[in-house]
């Protein structure tokens, strides 16, 4: 009896609540990423200046190829898992099929955030393959999420809804900056690299045990109400056609580009996405050294943490 009632009572929270929190555990690494990454490459490795432009270019071509890539891939695998038969999968389906990826691509990332905070390669290669091989998983995360946003809702309301949840447990994971300006410690590196393992553990369980409850939830409510079809709000269920078919799953990479950049709204897109992402990456990977070279001896600890913690809070969302 004692097992059965906190399963219960995980079962019985809303889907959108259950969804939202996989903000958290996503955020609770990258926001501690975006603000040390540089910092412990350039104070603690002493980088030299070569290498490090050489991986940030390296890393923002391959941070501006790998989106279009991933979402052509994840998208046609999903398109032609029935070729033969020419019927796509049905919305249930798709969804789970994120669900399970996201239960391998989060401990995957928090793996791979790990891999920053020791030392086990030249510090040019370390920054390089670090760099690359994070933001990899963190496209795979962000793009099974957002997408989970269309496949489980499809009025407006329920987006709002959901993406609501999301900015909750976003802003709740900015108080790993919090905490992590604590243990920041150039000279004696030890106890922020622990704390860094203890928030890759959190977030690699947090993916895991999350993508189960929601697995189970979503096909609870089927067997519940007989339904093909997703309803967060308890409303009626109808029947939804499969999703894809032969020639969706068809689709070359260089379709794919022609269509989207076809898309009207594309290029305002891009030039929005280019100066959100730089002002991500200068304004987040750099407030730790202007806060060190600037306001040092003029703060104190608990200011500085909270600096960091909103300067966090208040960047934009976790693609970048």
């Amino acid at each position: 009896m004692g097992l059965d009632w906190p399963q219960a009572w995980l079962l019985g929270l809303p889907i959108a609540v259950v969804y939202g929190s996989l903000a958290l555990f996503t955020s609770i690494l990258h926001n501690v990423f975006l603000l040390y990454y540089v910092d412990t490459f350039v104070s603690v490795y002493k980088i030299n200046k070569v290498s490090f432009w050489v991986g940030e270019t390296v890393f923002l071509l391959w941070n501006s190829f790998n989106d279009p890539l991933f979402g052509w891939l994840s998208d046609r695998q999903l398109l032609s898992s029935q070729p033969r038969s020419g019927a796509g999968l049905s919305s249930r389906d798709v969804v789970l099929t994120r669900v399970r990826a996201l239960g391998w691509h989060g401990p995957l990332l928090a793996l791979s955030f790990l891999a920053f905070w020791v030392p086990w390669a030249p510090a040019g290669l370390q920054f390089l393959l670090c760099l690359c091989l994070y933001d990899g998983f963190l496209t795979l995360v962000d793009l099974h999420h957002h997408a989970l946003l269309a496949d489980l809702a499809l009025s407006s309301h329920d987006r709002t809804h959901l993406n609501f949840y999301c900015s909750l447990f976003s802003a709740a994971g900015s108080l790993s900056v919090f905490a992590s300006y604590a243990f920041w410690n150039k000279e004696d590196f030890s106890s922020f690299r622990a704390f860094c393992v203890v928030l890759a553990a959190g977030s690699g369980l947090g993916f895991l045990g999350t993508t189960q409850l929601l697995k189970r939830q979503i096909e609870a409510t089927r067997r519940d109400r007989g339904c093909p079809g997703l309803d967060l709000d308890g409303g009626v269920c109808e029947e939804e056609p499969p999703v894809g078919g032969e020639e969706a799953g068809n689709i070359t990479l260089g379709q794919y580009l022609r269509q989207l950049a076809r898309h009207q709204n594309f290029l305002w897109f891009v030039g929005m996405d280019l100066v959100q992402v730089f002002h991500c990456h200068f304004n987040s990977n750099f407030f730790p050294l202007f806060l060190e070279h600037l306001l040092s001896d003029h703060i104190s600890l608990s200011t500085g943490s909270f600096l960091l913690a909103t300067v966090s809070s208040l960047r934009v969302p976790v693609s970048c």
